[in-house]
């Protein structure tokens, strides 16, 4: 289970508007995601409160992290906005604890700042992509229409301030689930959801992200059921009981993306939709009678899957981590399920005999060239623009130049190893050698090696 770090949020309000931010899509927590001024509670913030009117009864770590933040992220003193009375109130408004299965969990404290006129704030760049003053409905109308990434307590401490702006404590707005019946399911992209299903990944994932994608008149889809035992897989058939879906989409064929997805579709009648590449090494692994009594649907690109807010969804050939992955994506591209092409907690293998590091590389340039609004990766959350896919490629050629200039040196492959993968989990090294020598089957194939 994640470390639990505390966390304060200013929720700063004029009147029937309040203050949201945009985060910077390069952040590693919650990129480009809606949200408000905050941060980390740090160890060094003081542990009394400073002379100024109202604020009996707040806790003196969280408030000097409230004002450390604010300076540092808006160039706004809370304290002299209390001294000189421009700050009418500071209170506490909400608490969220994130879901143990987050790979960064905060436990946020929300409190509403209310002022008597809008402040000059200067956003750090370094941090803030955009700032707004809104009502809650029209920032809730952004969540609506799918153009913004929100986590749940957001959305449901902006619905709060909807009905009623003068609100007190909203209480706690922490995501729960009844983990010993169901798979928790999250929404931060409106229209897709994600069932957080334990599954047999690689370290440090315990989940395979199961997304569900359809507009009401559309066929409803369930991407890369994965459930890691019999246990689970209850679990997920009980999830699924009240709001069955219509059709299985896998994504390419590694058992952390199909494992008892063939069960499910038998349970509930469902036809698995899936590359006939992907079809193939299925059943050459698990045998020809895998998807027996299952209706087998063989898609490839361009295919239209379903609808998402009236767009027609399609399918992408993403070839690379595994010949026959496959990628979804709304016409409008303003989302892009990209399976394992990227991961956002842990790093991608690329492994013989399904893997082919060139062909990695042709497809990391196609999708950045594609420039989707969000990318969201089969383990861990979405993610607000091309950014992580373009330091992905950037990485992997630095990577590589790394390994030809050992091995032009002499090194073996053992030896490059502990080199560029030095203080890498020990458990991932097997891993790490197959990229080795993907990106060797590489540099052969264009001539840069012998």
């Amino acid at each position: 289970m994640s470390k639990v770090r505390d966390a304060v949020v200013a929720v700063l309000r004029v009147n029937d508007q309040i203050c949201a931010i945009v985060r910077q899509s390069h952040l590693l927590s919650f990129p480009g995601y809606h949200s408000f001024p905050g941060g980390k509670v740090d160890r060094t913030d003081a542990d009394t409160l400073p002379e100024a009117p109202g604020l009996e009864g707040l806790e003196p770590q969280q408030f000097n992290a409230l004002c450390r933040e604010l300076q540092e992220e808006l160039c706004f003193d809370l304290i002299a906005g209390l001294r000189d009375g421009t700050i009418l109130r500071v209170q506490p408004l909400a608490l969220a604890l994130a879901p143990p299965f987050d790979f960064v969990r905060f436990r946020s404290q929300f409190y509403r700042i209310d002022l008597a006129c809008k402040p000059e704030l200067t956003p750090d760049s370094g941090e803030i992509a955009e700032l707004m003053w809104n009502t809650p409905n029209e920032l809730l109308e952004h969540f609506r229409t799918g153009d913004a990434l929100m986590v749940p307590p957001t959305r449901w401490l902006l619905e709060g301030l909807a009905d009623n702006m003068d609100c007190g404590d909203l209480g706690d707005l922490s995501p729960k689930f009844d983990y010993d019946h169901e798979v928790p399911c999250m929404e931060v992209l409106h229209g897709l959801r994600t069932l957080h299903v334990p599954s047999q990944t690689l370290p440090p994932a315990t989940r395979t992200n199961a997304f569900r994608i359809g507009d009401a008149d559309a066929p409803q889809l369930l991407v890369d059921p994965s459930p890691e035992s019999k246990d689970e897989l209850t679990r997920l058939l009980q999830t699924l009981a009240s709001d069955p879906p219509e059709l299985v989409f896998l994504t390419h064929h590694h058992p952390d993306h199909h494992q008892f997805a063939n069960v499910l579709a038998r349970r509930l009648g469902l036809p698995v939709c899936i590359s006939a590449d992907s079809h193939g090494r299925i059943r050459a692994k698990h045998g020809f009678d895998y998807f027996d009594g299952v209706e087998v649907r063989l898609v490839g690109e361009s295919d239209v899957m379903t609808r998402w807010h009236g767009e027609d969804v399609r399918v992408y050939s993403v070839p690379g981590h595994d010949e026959g992955q496959l990628a979804l994506a709304p016409e409008s591209l303003r989302w892009f399920i990209v399976g394992d092409l990227i991961q956002g907690v842990g790093t991608v293998v690329i492994s013989a005999p399904e893997g082919d590091m060139a062909k990695y590389f042709c497809t990391l340039e196609r999708v950045i060239d594609l420039n989707p609004d969000v990318i969201i990766p089969s383990h861990g959350i979405p993610m607000r623009s091309v950014h992580r896919l373009s330091v992905t490629l950037q990485h992997r050629r630095e990577r590589e130049l790394r390994i030809l200039e050992l091995h032009q040196s002499g090194h073996r492959n053992q030896a490059i190893l502990e080199t560029v993968y030095e203080g890498v989990d020990e458990r991932l090294l097997p891993y790490a050698m197959r990229n080795i020598e993907s990106h060797l089957v590489k540099l052969r194939e264009e001539g840069r090696v012998q």
